[in-house]
């Protein structure tokens, strides 16, 4: 028995007494049989063979419960959330390890303790009662935020999700549940909303400047946009008197309870050390850097009284920025909470007071309007108007060549480090070039990152080809420093003679640019303008005059790419594409046509078919398929239009009920004009048109603006679903963008997907939706019906 315990064991004897029979059935046999009485031998097999049967099911199950138990214990313990059990009195009856990692204490002292004296104390009360509330009516909870002291004196939000625990009759002994910590994310997300507020200051300056007649306006707007805009509770900015001599509050705005206690201090000598002690705002200017007070309750260096009056007004922090360079100025900003003002917030407050230091300066000049009319203020060199002025001057008699030299990659630096040190390279740039060329050379600065020159032609074609040449390589030889660290900067430049190929300035400048958009198609470092590029531009004005007659002529229409459910592959809106199909050419590339729309601004009355022709098709097929949406892509141009709102409410009014339409925006358009973008998008979600941000993960791919943007849906750039079955950083990108979406409430949508493997790995990371040629091209509108559309219905 000891070697097959499970064989069931029976006796079959003439002489076992009756004491031996139960000796051995209590060893584990399982029946004994007499041989005078063999009917019961079939009836004890039977039996024996039923309890060993049940005896090895019964052995199963304690063994799949001892798995279940093992696999849920190893379950739990591994979790990085804290998983626990409470009684009614909020004692801890367990806890995973987890716990250590977010409140400190291990399970076992937990054990000892009461959960709400883990709470923070003014939230203890309004939590036991809620529990309470709940214990009475047998109900759980989701979601719930509750603050906790961890052991080192910090706090946690954790968010929580709990049910009742009842005991065998019924009776609610208690709550078990899982809490997440939140912190750091609720953390992320208050710095997220307080740089957006930044950039909302930063964005209103602009119209501060053009709005302020004097410079005492100005400074006085610059406190109200801080406070109206940016979240702070107060703005004040001290100047320093013309002797240099003393530093006084001229300007405030905010809470009057702050400001009349700043007035009240009165003003300070710039000449006193100890003053500074007390005083932020004087030892900004002493020290020409910024001085922060993060914390007013726990600053050392804050004196208790300063501490007392600071706690009475509601002020938790403090940030006094110096003006210009040297000072001129002190602006102090003000905050009711605590506050960190990382390096990204400190760069962000450092251009707005660059901003104003150059805004003063500017306003100081007496001929302020011609400066704007005739300058970037960027670089201080002549804009586009006095160029062309002065080089038709100049040109009279005169062979001239004309440049445009752009920086290569300047979209990338200016993303990467911001519109700051972007502007700082540009000025750079332009007072290298001015070192470069002759001081007879014409220098100006048009827009954005190119550069225009004019100078007396050396002779010839080649020997004014090599000798911009020549200084552009220069030009790049030597890198640029900021602060220490070496940035290295190249240029590309297109070429033209005046008057060999156009009497005019403009025709010449045109004809440089020219040149510069085909070499930098060919990566050449200097092109000269040919006949070939006049023809290319005749051609492109011969394409500009049939588009003005494609619309009448109804020669555009729609294709539309469907959008299919990753987890269904069921096809649930579509994109409407537009096509031109030329009475001559046949069907011409979107890639060629479109730009052209954009520059002659035709894409407002096309962009306005394009909405009429899908929503036409979206009431169509909604009838057969429900849930169908159709998405329209809107460009910057119809957006900023004046009547574009106007004109959509007309053409929704009747759908306002229904959903049928998407938005589809690139996110560089949106970061235009931030405010503005929030405004329109609004009025279309009013509309019941849903948002999506196109090309995402192109631009500046942030919470910056999707915190602050109403926006309903991210599409993922098809460069990086391209690059994700290659690269494992694109992948984690992908995997980044998902869940930052996710964690937003926003739906995603891939788009370009062409391979079955990134499909696979999309459904994987739960992209919600999935667009591209592998599951459906661009079709039109009767043959997508025909496909996808559901005519049984």
């Amino acid at each position: 028995m000891t070697l097959a315990p499970a064989v069931p064991f029976l006796f079959v004897s003439g002489t076992i007494g009756e004491e031996l029979a139960i000796d051995t059935l209590q060893k584990g046999a399982v029946d004994y049989v007499l041989k005078d009485n063999l009917r019961r031998l079939p009836n004890a097999i039977e039996r024996a063979l039923d309890i060993a049967h049940s005896r090895h099911e019964r052995e199963q199950i304690e063994q799949a419960l001892r798995d279940s138990e093992e696999r849920f214990r190893t379950i739990v313990e591994s979790s990085n959330d804290w998983i626990w059990e409470c009684d009614l009195d909020t004692r801890v009856t367990y806890s995973n390890s987890a716990v250590q990692g977010i409140l400190g204490y291990t399970p076992r002292e937990l054990s000892t303790m009461s959960g709400k004296d883990l709470l923070l104390a003014e939230d203890r009360g309004e939590v036991v009662e809620k529990l309470k509330l709940l214990a009475e009516a047998g109900q759980g909870w989701q979601g719930w935020h509750m603050r906790w002291q961890h052991r080192d004196g910090s706090v946690h939000v954790l968010e929580s999700t709990g049910s009742p625990r009842f005991d065998k009759h019924g009776r609610i002994i208690g709550f078990r549940g899982i809490a997440h910590d939140i912190t750091e994310r609720l953390n992320q997300e208050a710095q997220i909303r307080h740089l957006a507020r930044i950039h909302s200051v930063l964005g209103a300056l602009g119209n501060a400047i053009l709005r302020a007649g004097s410079r005492s306006q100005l400074l006085q707007q610059i406190c109200e946009v801080a406070v109206d805009k940016g979240g702070f509770i107060a703005a004040c900015i001290s100047e320093l008197a013309v002797d240099g001599r003393i530093l006084a509050l001229t300007h405030s705005f905010g809470d009057l309870r702050l400001a009349e206690f700043v007035a009240s201090l009165g003003p300070m000598a710039t000449d006193d050390p100890a003053g500074a002690a007390g005083r932020p705002a004087l030892r900004a200017l002493q020290e020409q850097k910024e001085i922060i007070i993060r914390n007013y309750a726990d600053d050392p260096q804050v004196s208790t009284r300063r501490r007392a009056d600071m706690a009475r007004i509601g002020v938790g922090s403090q940030i006094s920025l110096p003006i210009g360079n040297p000072a001129w100025a002190v602006m102090g900003l003000y905050a009711h909470e605590p506050q960190n003002f990382d390096d990204e917030e400190l760069e962000l407050l450092q251009h707005l007071t660059g901003e104003i230091d150059y805004a003063i300066e500017f306003m100081a000049k007496s001929e302020r309007l011609e400066y704007l009319a005739y300058h970037n203020p960027v670089s201080g060199l002549y804009n586009r108007v006095a160029f062309l002025a002065k080089l038709q001057e100049s040109m009279q008699g005169r062979r001239f060549s004309v440049a445009v030299v752009d920086i290569s990659d300047f979209s990338a630096i200016n993303e990467s480090r911001g519109r700051a040190f972007g502007d700082l390279i540009l000025h750079r740039v332009g007072q290298r070039l001015r070192e470069l060329f002759s001081v007879d050379t014409l220098l100006a600065h048009p827009e954005a990152d190119s550069f225009a020159l004019a100078y007396p032609s050396l002779g010839d074609v080649d020997a004014d080809y090599s000798h911009l040449e020549l200084l552009i390589r220069e030009f790049g030889r030597r890198p640029f420093v900021f602060d220490g660290e070496e940035v290295h900067i190249d240029l590309h430049g297109g070429l033209a003679l005046a008057p060999e190929h156009g009497a005019s300035a403009e025709i010449v400048e045109q004809d440089a640019l020219s040149a510069l958009f085909e070499g930098r198609r060919r990566d050449d470092r200097v092109h000269v303008f040919s006949e070939e590029l006049r023809g290319r531009a005749t051609r492109r004005l011969k394409l500009e005059t049939d588009l003005h007659g494609a619309l009448e002529n109804q020669q555009f229409e729609l294709h539309y790419q469907p959008k299919f459910d990753a987890a269904t592959h069921r096809v649930v809106g579509a994109e409407a594409l537009l096509r031109w199909n030329h009475p001559e050419r046949g069907l011409v590339s979107p890639a060629e046509f479109i730009p052209v729309l954009e520059r002659t601004h035709m894409i407002v009355p096309v962009g306005q078919w394009i909405m009429r022709e899908a929503l036409r098709t979206a009431r169509a097929w909604r009838g057969r398929q429900a849930g169908m949406r159709i998405a329209v892509n809107v460009s910057s141009r119809e957006l900023r239009h004046a009547s574009f709102i106007a004109e959509c409410k007309a053409l929704l009014k009747e759908d306002l009920d229904v959903s049928l339409l998407d938005i589809e925006i690139t996110e560089s358009l949106l970061m235009d004009d931030l405010e503005q973008s929030t405004r329109i998008l609004q009025a279309l979600r009013d509309l019941g048109c849903r948002i999506a941000v196109d090309d995402f993960g192109t631009g500046y791919s942030s919470l910056n603006y999707l915190v602050r943007l109403p926006v309903d849906t991210i599409k993922i750039d098809q460069s990086f679903v391209a690059l994700m079955t290659q690269s494992p950083e694109t992948m984690g990108l992908v995997s980044n963008i998902i869940n930052l979406g996710h964690s937003l409430s926003l739906q995603i949508v891939a788009e370009g997907v062409e391979e079955e493997e990134q499909m696979k790995l999309l459904r994987l990371l739960r992209c919600d939706v999935l667009q591209g040629y592998l599951m459906g091209r661009p079709l039109p509108e009767a043959e997508f019906a025909r496909r996808y559309i559901d005519f049984s219905a």
